[in-house]
């Protein structure tokens, strides 16, 4: 009764450990100024807004946006599901991807039939030739309409890459295929010296495609990113000799595989899992026939979403026809 009239106490509920720490911190952030009103941070957005709009009128060249008004890059599809599927959607438009591999695994079967789906859903495409191996016949074999491709051939690595910069930068090609990298010869191979003497086979030159690659990515990544145009770039396999078991390699330094947003390597599989048939000889008997090879398709190096790095599938291939899906 002694307490009637007066006014009743709040009971005190302590904070949970998460929740005290959670507002030291605050506490702290606020002390330091690192925590500002709604209406200071709304001033200082739109006054990055004004200076995003002097840069890019004061800057030839230059793009300042907000990244949420950044469109994801298209895909190009492969020609293929299982390829499509594999690598999240095909190839991205503005980037370069590298397909390597030993010889006759069909490498160039997937240049072919990514340029020929490409031509089909109304895009142009570019077929850079280093190693002189281009095929009408396989082409159109695989859809390609050779009236539409644009066919360079090129006797240096330098002008292979001044076609390739000066395409993108005229925004003329949706898709193009340089075969190979290794057959690259950078023209210090070639010449040296004022007089442009021809060089000798015996003369070395050390890591000169690898720089003049380092130099092209430099140069080309933005007119490629501007133009939206896929580099399908082709390699070929070497050994690394240097290590103690020797295995296949990518060569062409750092740069390709640092500029490669996705690296494939296709490789045969076993043996007893290529397709066969089954074909009666002379003597009546029925024997196994092997018309192709188990292809394997391993993803090295991914930096695309919904392409899962060190994963892989097998497919059949056949020799007359290319893939079998």
């Amino acid at each position: 009764m002694a307490n009637r009239g007066r006014p009743r106490k709040n009971k005190e509920v302590p904070l949970s450990k998460e929740s005290e720490v959670l507002v030291k911190k605050g506490l702290q952030e606020a002390k330091e100024g690192k925590i500002e009103s709604n209406s200071l941070l709304e001033e200082r957005k739109n006054k990055a807004a004004l200076v995003m709009r002097e840069l890019n009128k004061s800057i030839d060249g230059i793009n300042v946006d907000f990244a949420n008004n950044f469109v994801p890059r298209e895909r190009l599809s492969l020609g293929y599901k299982c390829l499509d599927k594999l690598t999240g959607g095909g190839i991205p438009c503005g980037q370069c991807v590298t397909v390597w591999g030993s010889k006759g695994v069909g490498k160039t079967t997937i240049a072919y039939k990514t340029v020929a789906t490409a031509q089909k859903n109304g895009k142009i495409a570019a077929y850079i030739d280093m190693e002189r191996s281009y095929d009408p016949i396989w082409a159109i074999k695989f859809g390609v309409k050779v009236e539409d491709l644009i066919y360079i051939s090129a006797h240096t690595a330098e002008e292979a890459f001044d076609s390739i910069i000066k395409l993108c930068k005229e925004k003329v090609v949706d898709l193009i295929i340089l075969d190979s990298i290794q057959g690259l010869s950078p023209k210090g191979e070639n010449v040296a010296g004022k007089a442009e003497k021809e060089r000798s086979v015996e003369d070395d030159s050390i890591a000169l495609l690898a720089r003049k690659l380092s130099q092209f990515f430099r140069m080309a990544t933005a007119h490629i990113s501007d133009a939206k145009c896929a580099i399908l770039l082709i390699g070929q396999a070497r050994m690394d000799l240097g290590s103690f078991i020797k295995l296949e390699t990518l060569s062409g330094g750092r740069a390709l595989l640092h500029n490669s947003r996705l690296i494939i390597k296709m490789r045969k599989g076993q043996s007893a899992d290529a397709p066969v048939v089954k074909k009666e000889t002379e003597d009546g008997k029925k024997e196994s026939v092997k018309i192709g090879f188990d292809l394997v398709f391993h993803v090295d190096n991914s930096q695309l979403s919904g392409c899962v790095e060190n994963s892989s599938i097998h497919v059949p291939f056949l020799y007359e026809s290319g893939i079998n899906e």
